[in-house]
């Protein structure tokens, strides 16, 4: 038996909430968790008394570009740069080659993962061969492991998120819009304004957004179901999701961490590092994503971890491939945003909390003993500290691994995790 001694429990609705616990794990399993004893260090006790500990961070999209560009990343090395980020499970996209569209593709990976320290949260591509036009066999997807629907891509037909949102409220799980209109702007490589004017480059406004929102939401309203958009980036899709949600309807949204820490401002002289899609947009944009997280209106805050080859990365801004291969550091970059945006240490806690462990569970259906740490449960669980500093060189074999020690808007350290198949230690 391991024994887990003293870190603060971040659990809110927990008799033990914000006080220093033990947590003794044997076999995979949680054998008993309550306050911390003064008692003897025993051997493979964990001292963890500077530390708090949660039940495990979930990402909620990754790519790990497995199978098809293995090369780019690859599953072990992006389950490991998941685990030294906090995470217990992370959400592949589907929309590998080939994409996930088959039970057998979802069982391959689950089966693939099966003894990693980081599991997984397999999307299934919610249309055959990820073509939005015919969809895929939902309930055969689930009973494989599903776990929602996604093509990781807008829906271009209507009739297809129409009939996706019907079908699916029966299988309980959601369907994914990506909130972006691509026949709007198409050539556009960075958000429309000052910078893209000063460095000459072709603009993508947020209303791209905010048309695809708009209809999707309509749809919505019509059709009934969970509706997910993975990435918003503007106020005001934002403030259309939150109405959307006030007047009942079952919509759920995230943002990537890195739209709350960076602006458009941030691609002065053509930094291709930060050349994302969406794109990264305005200060005013990321004062509401920030305001959002804390007031609870964003449910998840995902790493879109997207590692591109050294062919993809060393090329002229125009043509390099969006994405950040940021897994390893959501954590602490999430933390760093808050702060900067003025929020107190509870707040941060209360808003991390939100968007990595109960925001992720609603999303993905999790079941009651997914939930939360309780005594018998799974030995599922992030151990994390906000006052030491820096994060670990990350495993991710991307070169565009941007985020590291020097990187600002970074605060607090992840120590490690703990699964049921073991556990991985910074």
């Amino acid at each position: 038996m391991t024994r887990y001694r003293a870190p603060r429990l971040l659990q809110p609705g927990h008799p033990l909430h914000g006080q220093p616990v033990d947590v003794a794990v044997e076999n995979g399993r949680i054998v008993s968790i309550g306050a911390a004893s003064s008692g003897s260090k025993n051997e493979g006790d964990h001292l963890l008394s500077e530390c708090w500990i949660s039940p495990g961070w979930w990402d909620g999209q990754v790519d790990f570009r497995d199978p098809g560009t293995e090369r780019a990343e690859g599953l072990a090395h992006g389950l490991k740069a998941a685990a030294q980020g906090g995470f217990t499970r992370v959400a592949p996209v589907a929309s590998t080659r080939p994409c996930r569209d088959q039970p057998t593709e979802v069982m391959a990976l689950l089966h693939r993962t099966s003894e990693a320290i980081c599991g997984v949260l397999p999307l299934a591509a919610l249309s055959a061969g990820c073509k939005g036009e015919q969809l895929t066999e939902a309930y055969a997807l689930k009973r494989a492991g599903a776990r929602a629907f996604s093509d990781d891509a807008p829906i271009e037909r209507p009739e297809l998120l129409r009939r996706a949102l019907e079908y699916h409220q029966t299988t309980g799980l959601p369907v994914f819009s990506a909130a972006l209109d691509p026949h709007f702007q198409p050539d556009g490589v960075m958000h429309e304004g000052a910078m893209s004017t000063s460095l000459g480059l072709p603009g993508h406004s947020g209303e791209s957004e905010l048309l695809r929102i708009g209809r999707e939401l309509d749809i919505l309203s019509y059709s009934g179901g969970h509706l997910h958009f993975p990435v918003i980036t503007t106020a005001a899709g934002m403030e259309a999701i939150k109405a959307a949600k006030q007047n009942g309807h079952k919509v759920t949204c995230g943002t990537t961490v890195h739209h709350l820490c960076w602006t458009d401002a941030d691609l002065d002289g053509f930094n291709s590092d930060m050349k994302l899609s969406p794109p990264l947009r305005s200060v005013e944009d990321r004062t509401a994503l920030r305001a959002a997280v804390l007031a609870g209106d964003l449910d998840l805050v995902v790493s879109d971890h997207r590692p591109r080859t050294p062919e993809e990365h060393d090329v002229d801004f125009l043509v390099v491939k969006p994405g950040i291969a940021a897994v390893h550091a959501v954590g602490p970059a999430l933390l760093g945003a808050l702060t900067d945006h003025g929020a107190s240490p509870e707040e941060s806690m209360n808003a991390l909390y939100k968007v990595m462990v109960a925001g992720p569970r609603k999303v993905f259906a999790a079941s009651g003993s997914e939930m939360g740490l309780e005594e018998g449960g799974p030995a599922e669980f992030t151990v994390f500290s906000t006052t030491a500093t820096g994060i670990p060189k990350s495993a991710s074999k991307a070169p565009n691994t941007f985020y590291t020690e020097d990187t600002e808007h970074l605060l607090g350290r992840v120590i490690g995790v703990v699964t049921p198949r073991g556990s991985h230690w910074n």
